[in-house]
């Protein structure tokens, strides 16, 4: 099992799986929101969103999933897009079809090869520190600095 505490990148050398999440509510591909979503459960949302989305569970968005907004969770993994600012007082993860474009505040952060974070981020307790981060090359990769 690999353990980081601010960014850990993945490449094919080093296979792994996402961290599951048990979703109470999913939202299929054939949703299209427009406006707020607020929860208190895990969500796995795989359609298209303008606006916020916030919950104090756990967010999974899909491989087909699109959100252009912030989101907020305890842990989010993104396997579509981003387009906002993301906060989580838990762990980030990016996976290979992951993009988000936006300033992060995490826990912990986890990039796979292929993912793509462009934007500010920091580590809580570190947002004076944040540091621009543009991550998206196949092997080079810019870490948070410490």
């Amino acid at each position: 099992m690999t353990t980081c505490q601010e960014v850990c990148v993945f490449d094919k050398r080093s296979p792994r799986e996402a961290a599951p999440i048990v979703a109470e509510t999913v939202l299929s591909n054939q949703i299209k929101l427009e406006g707020r979503l607020q929860s208190t459960s895990n969500i796995r949302f795989d359609g298209e969103m303008n606006g916020d989305l916030t919950t104090e569970g756990d967010l999974s968005v899909g491989e087909h999933g699109r959100v252009k907004g912030n989101v907020s969770g305890r842990n989010v993994v993104v396997g579509g897009s981003i387009q906002g600012n993301v906060s989580t007082s838990g762990r980030l993860e990016i996976l290979a079809t992951g993009k988000v474009f936006g300033d992060i505040v995490v826990g912990s952060l986890i990039i796979d090869e292929g993912g793509i974070l462009r934007g500010k981020s920091a580590v809580h307790g570190e947002e004076a520190n944040a540091s621009v981060v543009s991550v998206g090359v196949r092997t080079e990769v810019v870490a948070v600095a410490a």
